[in-house]
């Protein structure tokens, strides 16, 4: 056994080595998957009061292994007065951390607060907080509404009720979950526009690198964007949205969010995407950092495959290529911990500019002067490998679609 050290992007599978998180303890400990938190939290760190307890956070990302996981509760949970986590994916997500810290918490009297890192309630993750159910779902709002204020006032709560403290706390500050982002960039109203789609989180935690350059990148090609964000594709109020800004008003989309909304059972009914009758592009900020992607022969790793490649082709999106990875911005002296960035690569987001007029002048080009190539693979094995596909009877498939483009 020996150590390596923490990553931007986590723990890979395979990795030789265990992953040990290097930290002092602290009164507060914030456990949390999401690079954007650990922004939050970081910002959040400067508007509290010089007195105030030490806190730490961690990437649970950095904590997947069991022999690590024990580690770090030894040496530094245990030591903690209060002791937060965010889950992603419920309980199942992380549920040997979940166990360790939760029988820690109870032996030592630890006060424990576990919150969804979503928007859905989750009863089940919730339960397993060693406090009253309805401080954990006001410290809950704070995390859900987001922002570097709504977190500072959130830490001054958390430590009220771990530590005793009396810093008091403002009412949580509500902000909407779907809204336009500005874009920096001069253009011309005539120009075609783009739909550029991002996260929320990306917006309050100040992350939006990749998208800003986007934006350059294609009004440098006389393309409009108009950029809208969301908690999530699922996110109720994003249709509306999307249909009162994007309808009629854009050539083509290039969706950075990550999933689906269509169940790879349900691929035959319509979709938001569907409605707004144009190319969406899928532009993938990786969950990894560029050296991993660089030494990997697979390039992206699983996570990023399953989140931004399968996921979205199941809705119709038409995949590009990575435009920005993760890297280390600095690590925070009082959190202890990495904050981790997206980092734009500039040829790749020049790339996806380009597609993305390239699709336009497709779209605008008078269909009888559209010239269409359908490429298939030839397996090595044979010729009568052609085309093929586990359980996919391809030469149909390209039937149908001759089929359906005239």
């Amino acid at each position: 056994m020996h150590r390596i050290l923490t990553t931007p992007g986590g723990w890979i599978p395979g990795t030789e080595g265990v992953m040990l998180v290097e930290q002092d303890p602290a009164p507060l400990v914030i456990g949390t998957a999401a690079d954007t938190d650990i922004q939050m939290v970081a910002a959040a760190r400067s508007l509290l009061p010089p007195e105030f307890a030490a806190v730490r956070v961690v990437n649970l990302l950095q904590l997947q292994q069991q022999f690590s996981i024990d580690d770090y509760a030894d040496k530094v949970l245990s030591q903690a007065q209060g002791i937060l986590l965010r889950l992603l994916g419920g309980r199942s997500y992380w549920s040997y951390g979940l166990e360790v810290v939760k029988d820690l918490a109870e032996a030592q009297g630890i006060p424990l607060i576990v919150l969804p890192g979503d928007d859905r309630p989750d009863w089940e993750l919730l339960s397993h907080s060693t406090v009253e159910l309805t401080q954990v779902h006001e410290l809950w709002r704070y995390w859900l509404e987001g922002g570097v204020e709504n977190l500072a006032q959130g830490l001054r709560r958390l430590s009220d009720l771990a530590l005793g403290t009396q810093w008091g706390w403002d009412p949580v500050q509500e902000w909407p979950h779907v809204g336009s982002y500005p874009s920096l960039v001069t253009v011309d109203p005539d120009w075609p526009g783009v739909g550029i789609l991002l996260y929320r989180a990306h917006v309050l935690a100040g992350n939006t690198a990749p998208v800003d350059e986007l934006c350059q990148a294609l009004a440098a090609r006389q393309l409009r964007p108009v950029v809208l964000y969301t908690y999530g594709i699922k996110d109720l109020d994003l249709l509306p949205m999307m249909r009162q800004v994007w309808r009629g008003q854009i050539h083509a989309l290039i969706n950075t969010t990550s999933f689906a909304l269509t169940q790879p059972s349900q691929t035959d009914q319509p979709s938001i995407w569907d409605e707004l009758d144009v190319p969406v592009l899928q532009a993938i900020l990786s969950g990894g950092s560029e050296e991993q992607w660089q030494g990997s022969r697979q390039g992206l790793g699983s996570r990023d495959i399953a989140m931004n490649v399968a996921l979205p082709e199941v809705d119709g999106h038409l995949i590009t290529r990575a435009i920005s990875f993760k890297t280390m911005q600095e690590r925070d002296p009082d959190l202890q911990t990495e904050v981790v960035r997206y980092q734009p690569v500039a040829d790749r987001v020049a790339f996806v500019a380009e597609l993305a007029r390239n699709w336009i002048r497709l779209r605008q080009t008078p269909v009888e002067q559209r010239r269409v190539a359908l490429i298939l693979a030839n397996y090595p094995c044979r010729d009568g490998r052609l085309a093929n596909g586990v359980g996919l009877d391809t030469p149909a498939s390209c039937i149908h679609i001759l089929n359906g483009l005239q």
